[in-house]
């Protein structure tokens, strides 16, 4: 992968691009200071499309603000932001070491099966820490601001070098979330998998605890080696909201019933329900990790760190040294005990804090031999919130396990031992459940408790006192064992009436939500066929009105001066002017484009208003011919496959929709016969092409729609000039000579495009070479060669790219031929937007939007290659540009531009990218922004 040179932002300077998502794009930067002092940082530029919006430059700016004055040692600091050129930015203390999402996936490739329990606990303690801080930050004025992150996700947690944990991007979906609720409204978007249930629902009065439910999906994640809901967004917001997911230790049964506990605590539907504050959350983790791992050091995750980015620390100079002992641990962790942690974790109570021993709320046996109350919110089999349920509703446990679980309903609790009865009082706030001992199973077995699924059922009811005795531990019958005298059923006490209460009346709230959410959805696609149905009615029965635009046909005559230039309407070609076309429809728009050879394309768009219509193109001499040069006859100038508008000069055939095109039918009068299907097919390779449109576009058009399987570019299809290489090993690369792929001067070049071809993410196999050397590592095939669509028989010069590996091993090289390796494509392997004005400006803003080149996590991808072709011969070789989402690009001078994806095969190719196109020419910046929000609404 090769690095981009520094560009110069401000008095920052950009060094190289680390991540881009759906907000902005972040780049490592160095600020230059005083006396030439630097400061190396993080730049996060917002995209475009969101600069543009005014309440989202408000809310950022008030945004940023008051994230600029959080000081936490687990929140990444910000301490700049503003504009330049437009673009808005922050900027941020670089924290040296890597997001969490790619710490999982290194640690997974290197044999760490589940990410190490302590390890865990110890992130999801400091990112809650960092949150905590947030939450009860305050103004200047002693308020409480309310600072919600509302996008926690292991890709806004770093992990630094050192162990440290830092929380990024305060500030930003808040701002976000302004756009879209006014763009898409009624719809979400973001990182759907760590909503809360509140944020599917769609709600605005999100609090702290919609952090501490995405921390506890990041510890689930953590713990379990993926998100507890996994899928398309229209069937996991569901399950968000119903709380359907696997418990950890369904996935990995490693994990113990307090761990389970604090997870499924974290992550209860009901907010009401869950860890009140993210303090909460990160004593209960910290007090467990601390209590099974007293040795534990944040040193443990330094030196994973180091183990696992080794390769990016050696290529930084760094020293990769790690302790003798961490192979063993090492070991520990890539081989994990499938037994869970049989110990128990302190729980808070609902006010907010962690009970301790004697504290009111937690009473302890006070005689020997009795079993210690564990911590609230047993896992017993079936009882963990989002289990999957049985076929009859109910979550299935066994007799035993249903015998143990006690639940306390208030802050009192008695607790009856061989020594007399000890009561406790708590705080009168509603505590989470205590788990007692099993008792002895005196009945032969118990039946099933209902339990709902959803996460809720760890709250426990606050109305009902429970009374629960403890019994102590039976002795071991001796060998033989001695035949049991059967004990009578054990009373039922008022703690199984209240959990019985519990679950009947939870069963039956979630089958009234599950009804009623059922009625909405029938209710809504109903009306919705009703409304449809008499829009249709409406449509074909009433009568057309005294003011309805007549249907009959109308003629148009289309002249053009100098005369013989060919005519396309609707995308058929219909002839030569003169021309009389019969059979328009006066209900929809045509656009007309007429060529000639040595003349600039003219293209008009209309509707007519009445029966007869007449048009006269007045064309222009393109640059570098005259008229003369133009009147020779078409057949002496082209070639018999070519085009018959020559592309040389631009010229433009316009498309219309499907709609269109299939409703208007075009007669030609007398002896102006139309194109027979034969020339037509020949005149026109995608003539009978019925995916044309997906590889042909015609301007004016405000979205131009690139899609990797109609517009993939098949490389082993191609002559282009190949050397094998070693995936292992990194290349310096480079050219030299030059080459030209078009007659006159200044068509020469010696800057080619690269394929590497393997096992790399999409967005690293496709970039340029030139005499300047760039490294590039990871594949195991290059492929060099440049787009040429005007033939390889003017085609000269040739460039050696040159490789080196190291010092000490010969570099290797291979020649580039323009006339053999210069790749004319095919006009089903690319999108061909023609009809540019080469005198306008024009403003392309890439859309991140979704599209893949190949399946898997390496197969997204978010440029695009293109080749703009001018009016002059120079500019076929020059303006080949890579071009990339979330980023806007300033086109001038170009007739026509050619776009397609680089790929090995296209089988696996889906998705699309979408190109904003307006044109700018003679607009203010403000007249620019209300212009592109107008492209934006047009699609809707």
């Amino acid at each position: 992968m090769a690095e981009p040179s520094p560009q110069q932002f401000g008095k920052y300077v950009l060094v190289s691009k680390l991540a881009a998502g759906g907000m902005a794009v972040t780049y490592r930067a160095r600020m230059t200071g005083a006396m030439g002092v630097t400061k190396p940082c993080v730049i996060k530029q917002i995209l475009p499309h969101f600069v543009d919006d005014h309440d989202f430059v408000e809310m950022f700016i008030g945004e940023a603000r008051l994230v600029a004055g959080l000081t936490h040692g687990n929140i990444a600091q910000v301490f700049d932001f503003g504009e330049v050129d437009g673009q808005y930015f922050i900027a941020m203390e670089l924290v040296h070491g890597q997001p969490l999402s790619k710490v999982l996936r290194r640690a997974s490739r290197a044999g760490i099966g589940f990410f190490p329990q302590p390890l865990a606990l110890h992130i999801a303690g400091k990112l809650c820490e960092g949150l905590d801080y947030a939450h009860r930050h305050v103004g200047e004025d002693g308020q409480l601001l309310g600072l919600v992150h509302r996008d926690v996700s292991p890709d806004n947690v770093l992990i630094s070098y050192e162990g440290e944990v830092k929380v990024i991007d305060f500030g930003i979906a808040k701002a976000t979330s302004v756009v879209e609720a006014r763009t898409s409204p009624g719809t979400l978007k973001g990182k759907y998998p760590y909503f809360s249930p509140e944020q599917a629902q769609g709600r605005q009065d999100l609090d702290a605890r919609t952090d501490v439910y995405a921390a506890g999906i990041v510890l689930y994640e953590m713990l379990c080696g993926r998100r507890p809901f996994e899928g398309e967004f229209v069937t996991v917001l569901p399950r968000i909201i119903q709380g359907d997911c696997l418990p950890p230790s369904a996935v990995n049964p490693a994990i113990g019933e307090d761990l389970e506990t604090i997870v499924a605590h974290a992550m209860a539907v009901d907010r009401e329900a869950r860890y009140q504050t993210a303090k909460d959350l990160s004593e209960s983790a910290v007090e467990l990790l601390y209590r099974d791992t007293p040795r534990f050091t944040p040193t443990m995750l330094s030196q994973l760190m180091t183990y696992l980015f080794a390769e990016e620390l050696a290529a930084e100079g760094r020293k990769v040294e790690l302790p003798p002992g961490f192979k063993e641990q090492l070991a520990a962790w890539q081989s994990p005990s499938s037994e869970p942690s049989q110990g128990r974790a302190r729980m808070p109570s609902s006010n907010g804090r962690s009970p301790t021993p004697g504290s009111p709320g937690v009473s302890r046996p006070s005689s020997p031999g009795v079993a210690r109350p564990s911590s609230p919110g047993v896992r017993a089999s079936g009882s963990s919130p989002g289990l999957r349920p049985s076929t009859d509703g109910a979550p299935r446990r066994s007799a035993t396990q249903a015998t143990a679980v006690r639940r306390s309903t208030t802050g009192v609790r008695r607790v009856t031992t061989p020594g007399g009865t000890r009561e406790n009082t708590g705080t009168g706030r509603r505590p989470l459940p205590p788990e007692l001992a099993a008792e002895p199973d005196t009945d032969g077995g118990t039946e099933p408790t209902a339990m709902p699924r959803a996460l809720p059922t760890l709250a426990a009811p606050h109305d009902t006192p429970v009374e629960t005795a403890i019994a102590p531990e039976s002795p071991r019958p001796p060998e033989p064992p001695e035949p049991e005298e059967k004990q009578a059923p054990r009373a039922r006490t008022t703690a199984d009436d209240a959990r019985d209460k519990l679950a009947a009346e939870a069963a039956e709230r979630e089958g009234k939500r599950t009804k009623q959410v059922r009625q909405l959805s029938m209710l809504v696609f109903g009306i919705t066929g009703v409304l449809l149905v008499i829009g249709l009615l409406i449509h074909f029965l009433s009568p057309a009105e005294e003011g309805d635009v007549s249907n009959e046909p109308v003629v148009l005559w289309i002249t053009s001066k100098p005369e013989g230039a060919s005519v396309v309407v609707n995308g058929r070609p219909v002839g030569n002017t003169p021309s009389r076309i019969i059979g328009a429809d006066q209900r929809t728009s045509h656009t007309i484009v007429v060529t000639k050879p040595g003349y600039r394309a003219w293209t008009r768009r209309f509707t007519p208003n009445q029966a007869e219509v007449h048009v006269k193109a007045e064309l222009e001499v393109a640059p570098g011919t005259s008229q003369m040069a133009s009147e020779i006859p078409t057949s002496n100038k082209l070639d018999a496959g070519a085009e018959a508008p020559d592309a040389g000069t631009g010229a433009v055939v316009a498309a219309v929709n499907a709609g269109e095109d299939a409703g208007t039918s075009l007669e030609l009068d007398g002896g102006l016969a139309a194109t027979d299907a034969g020339t037509e097919s020949a005149a026109d390779p995608l003539a009978n092409d019925k995916d044309r449109d997906m590889r042909r576009a015609d301007y004016p058009t405000r979205l131009l729609v690139l899609r990797p399987m109609y517009n993939g570019l098949p490389l082993p299809e191609y002559p282009t000039a190949t050397i094998d290489v070693s995936p292992g090993a990194a290349y310096s690369v480079w050219t030299e000579g030059s080459a030209a792929f078009a007659d006159g001067d200044g068509t020469a070049s010696g800057t080619l495009v690269y394929y590497a071809e393997g096992d790399l993410p999409a967005d690293n196999t496709v970039g340029f070479i030139s005499s300047a050397p760039r490294t590039l590592k990871g594949a195991k095939k290059l492929h060099f060669f440049a787009l040429d669509d005007t033939g390889l028989e003017d085609n000269r010069g040739s460039i050696r790219v040159h490789l080196r590996q190291s010092a000490y091993i010969p570099p290797r090289s291979v020649l580039f031929e323009p006339e053999k390796n210069a790749l004319v494509v095919k006009p089903q392997h690319q999108m061909h937007l023609r009809g540019l004005n080469p005198k306008s400006t024009y403003a392309f803003t890439v859309r991140d939007d979704f599209a893949e080149v190949r399946s898997g996590t390496n197969g997204r991808v978010h440029t695009v290659l293109c080749v703009e072709k001018g009016p002059k011969a120079e500019s076929v070789r020059s303006s080949h540009r890579l071009f990339e989402t979330g980023k806007r690009y300033q086109v001038s001078g170009v007739e026509d531009m050619r776009c397609l994806f680089p790929d090995l095969q296209l089988g696996d190719n889906q998705g699309a990218l979408d190109f904003d196109i307006v044109d700018v020419t003679n607009m203010s910046r403000k007249e620019r922004a209300e212009a592109l929000r107008g492209a934006k609404r047009s699609e809707r």
